[in-house]
C-alpha cells in the first residue's frame, strides 16, 4: 500500500478520471488501473464505481477518502519537519460546528481565513448534533456540548456565559419576576429538554415548559416576539439584547453556567498544519474576549 497509489486514489476521485490522474502522476494508464485494481485488493472493497464514460466514488471509497488525505498530508508534514522546512497549509479541512454558532461566528470569517490561507479547501458541517469526530474523520470540530470524547484534544475557544431573557412587550404585559421563584408563574420557552435552571445561590428552579424547541435561533425569535421567558447563549442574544428586542431577567441571580465553545481535535501525534492554521486563525478572532462581549 505505497504513497503513490493512494495519490492516485486522491487524483482520481479530484478530476474523476483515471487517464487524466495517470497523466498527472506521469504513468500510463495501464499502470495507474493496474495500481488501482491492487489498491482495491489490499483495503478490500471497491473505491470507485467505473464505465466507459465515468468515474465516481463508491460509498465505501468516499467514507474512506478523508483518510487517505489525512495520511499524505501526515506524512508530507513529517518529511517537512525532518527537513528543517515549514510546511505550507494546503489540502482538505473537514470541520464541523453548531448550526447557529457556525453561520453567525465562524462562516463571516472564513472569507479571511481564505485570503490568508488559499491552498487549504474546507468541508463544513453545520449540526446540532455532537457528531463524532473519528468516525466522521473530521479534522477539527466545534462544539458547545458536555465533553465525552477522552481520547481528543480539547482547547476552549470562548466562554459561553448564558442569561435569562425576554422582549420588553412580554415583561410590560406579565411583569419582572423578582426572584427565581417567581418563574413558576411565567410562561416559559424551553429548548429541547433543558427545562432545570440552576442559579448561582444554590437554587435550581424546574420551569413551567409554556413551549418548547429544538432550535435555537428558533427560540431566539420566539423570545423577542414576548412569547416567554428563556434562557440564552450570549452570544446568540448579544445583538437582540444590544438592538432593545431582549433584555435580561434577573440580573442579581446569576446562572450557574459549566458550558464552553471548545475546539476538539484527534490526539494524532503529528498535526496538520492546515489544522494548526485553523485553531490559530479562530484563537486570534475569539480570544481573549470574543466578539459577542464588545
Amino acid at each position: 500500500m505505497d504513497t503513490l497509489s493512494f495519490r492516485l486514489f486522491l487524483r482520481i476521485a479530484e478530476l474523476g478520471s483515471v487517464s487524466a490522474a495517470a497523466y498527472d502522476l506521469s504513468l500510463s494508464p495501464a499502470s495507474a488501473s493496474a495500481r488501482l485494481v491492487k489498491l482495491e485488493e489490499t483495503v478490500g472493497f471497491r473505491l470507485f464505481n467505473r464505465t466507459t464514460r465515468a468515474v465516481s466514488l463508491t460509498t465505501d471509497g468516499e467514507a474512506f477518502l478523508p483518510y487517505a488525505q489525512q495520511m499524505i498530508e501526515t506524512l508530507e508534514t513529517g518529511l517537512s519537519a525532518v527537513k528543517g522546512q515549514g510546511a505550507e497549509a494546503e489540502g482538505l479541512l473537514r470541520i464541523t460546528m453548531p448550526g447557529s454558532f457556525g453561520r453567525m461566528y465562524i462562516i463571516p470569517a472564513l472569507a479571511d481565513f481564505h485570503a490568508r490561507y488559499p491552498l487549504v479547501s474546507l468541508d463544513l458541517r453545520l449540526s446540532d448534533t455532537v457528531l463524532d469526530v473519528v468516525e466522521g474523520a473530521y479534522d477539527l470540530i466545534i462544539r458547545n456540548a458536555p465533553l465525552v470524547d477522552s481520547s481528543l484534544i480539547v482547547r476552549q475557544l470562548a466562554p459561553d456565559r448564558r442569561l435569562l431573557v425576554a422582549s420588553p412587550t412580554y415583561l410590560e404585559q406579565h411583569g419582572m419576576p423578582a426572584t427565581p421563584d417567581d418563574l413558576a408563574a411565567h410562561q416559559c420557552v424551553v429548548l429541547a429538554e433543558n427545562h432545570r435552571w440552576q442559579f448561582a445561590n444554590g437554587q435550581t428552579i424546574s420551569v413551567p415548559r409554556s413551549f418548547t424547541v429544538n432550535d435555537g435561533e428558533a427560540m431566539r425569535k420566539m423570545l423577542e416576539q414576548g412569547m416567554g421567558i428563556g434562557l440564552k447563549s450570549v452570544w446568540n442574544a448579544s445583538a437582540s439584547l444590544k438592538a432593545g428586542l431582549l433584555v435580561e431577567v434577573l440580573p442579581d441571580f446569576p446562572l450557574v453556567t459549566e458550558a464552553s465553545i471548545w475546539l476538539l481535535y484527534p490526539s494524532r501525534r503529528i498535526i496538520p498544519q492546515k489544522v494548526h492554521a485553523m485553531i490559530d486563525f479562530l484563537l486570534e478572532r475569539f480570544q481573549p474576549v470574543p466578539p459577542w462581549e464588545f
